[in-house]
């Protein structure tokens, strides 16, 4: 009877030590797992970085020096694609009539804007400027081309025709001087079998 109730004892005791010990080694998990009172330095994260626009905006500019030129700001239609400044020129000014639209037509050309310059010879021959569907010809005859200043990768014969034709219909009698040199190269070209010009003379004639 004693050595059960020893053994009953000591199994108790046991069970006593097992939740002692339990419990401690819980309260020391909790004690490292608590905060110091302070974050880390690396445990904290960096803030983002500003926007270009708001870094550029809290740096103060230097001052530029009297001597020192100012730099030219580029035209504002000279960072638009090819075609678009042409096109918001006719859109700011839907009433112009086809001498001034030829005429910035021209300073395009002059300024290398070849888009915006075909663009508004277009505009201008299509409401009967003569001059402008002459340009458009020269843009398209064999006899006349240049790559750098023309929207056409190689001499347009059917082109050349459709604008000379239009500006001779406008009152150009150069218009009506160049169709005829176009149809004696036709002729010549019919002539030594090109097939091409034997049907665009069949067509024209």
């Amino acid at each position: 009877m004693e050595e059960r109730e020893q053994k009953a004892g000591t199994s108790a005791s046991n069970r006593l030590w097992l939740i002692i010990s339990a419990i401690m080694a819980i309260t020391l998990i909790a004690v490292f797992m608590v905060p110091d009172g302070g974050e880390q330095a690396e445990d904290i994260p960096q803030p983002p970085e500003p926007p270009v626009a708001a870094r550029n905006e809290a740096e103060p500019p230097v001052p530029r020096q009297d001597n020192t030129p100012a730099e030219e700001m580029p035209a504002a239609e000279e960072e638009l694609a090819e075609g678009e400044a042409a096109r918001r020129f006719l859109a700011a000014s839907p009433g112009l009539d086809a001498e001034a639209i030829f005429q910035r037509a021209e300073a395009y050309r002059r300024d290398g804007r070849v888009a915006d310059a075909w663009l508004l010879y277009f505009k201008a021959a299509r409401e009967g400027h003569a001059q402008a569907a002459m340009v458009l010809a020269e843009q398209a005859d064999p006899a006349f081309f240049d790559a750098a200043g023309s929207m056409l990768d190689k001499p347009d014969l059917v082109q050349a025709h459709k604008w000379y034709e239009q500006a001779r219909r406008n009152g150009s009698e150069e218009a009506g001087e160049r169709l005829d040199k176009l149809m004696k190269r036709l002729e010549q070209a019919a002539a030594g079998g090109d097939r091409q010009a034997q049907l665009l003379l069949a067509k024209w004639k």
